[in-house]
């Protein structure tokens, strides 16, 4: 098997023994005694079990993401050690020479945790410093800097401001689809944002506009 298929394996085997029993407390060993392969398989592909949840995460964004934009909307990391670096993790989608339309890239985000529910609910639980929480957290607040980047368009913001919104943002829309997530009763975690559905660049963009307003940019 070439190393995508055994990463496949090993992720698939995880996820279906989550699907048998928390997620905490499945082990290593659980999961190669699923896979029929060795630990010595395992850590050669994953460091733990959190660089295993992050993984499947990545690939399932990245497949969702490249059945609904073209290759060059998508966005990657540039980082040749990371084996997440190969697939998309965002896109860059103007809708005009300042604006940002992101609303399909949400939906996108919504179906990943959907596709898996009961897996990315339990994952999203945890809070730890190398948790699936917090690495997006990390991977999307450096992306909303830079969609802020874009729509402020050369204009001047401190940093300390353009630090705030990214973050605030990056909290709104992640704590949103998680929380719903975790909602038995929300079928569909997209399914209120209607016309709101690029909120968050649209609100950057309003709220950059009236700080020039304000004569504060």
């Amino acid at each position: 098997m070439n190393a995508l298929n055994t990463m496949l394996l090993i992720s698939d085997a995880f996820v279906s023994l989550c699907d048998e029993m928390p997620l905490r407390k499945v082990s290593i060993s659980d999961i190669v005694e699923r896979t029929n392969k060795n630990r010595k398989t395992f850590y050669y592909h994953f460091e733990n079990k959190d660089k295993l949840i992050i993984w499947i995460f990545r690939y399932d964004l990245g497949q969702v993401l490249k059945q609904h934009f073209s290759e060059s909307v998508l966005l990657y990391e540039d980082d040749a050690e990371n084996p997440c670096a190969r697939f998309p993790y965002y896109i860059m989608q103007k809708s005009g020479v300042r604006s940002l339309d992101h609303a399909e890239f949400f939906e996108c985000f919504a179906e990943v945790l959907e596709g898996r529910r009961n897996f990315y609910r339990q994952a999203l639980v945890d809070n730890g410093p190398y948790s699936l929480r917090n690495y997006l957290y990390a991977l999307y607040l450096d992306a909303m800097k830079k969609d802020i980047d874009i729509i402020l368009s050369n204009r001047y913001l401190p940093r300390e401001n353009i630090d705030f919104l990214a973050e605030f943002y990056t909290c709104a829309f992640l704590y949103y689809y998680i929380r719903r997530c975790d909602q038995n009763s929300v079928e569909h975690l997209a399914s209120d944002c209607g016309p709101f559905a690029n909120i968050i660049h649209n609100s950057l963009e309003n709220e950059i506009k009236e700080a020039q307003m304000r004569r504060n940019l």
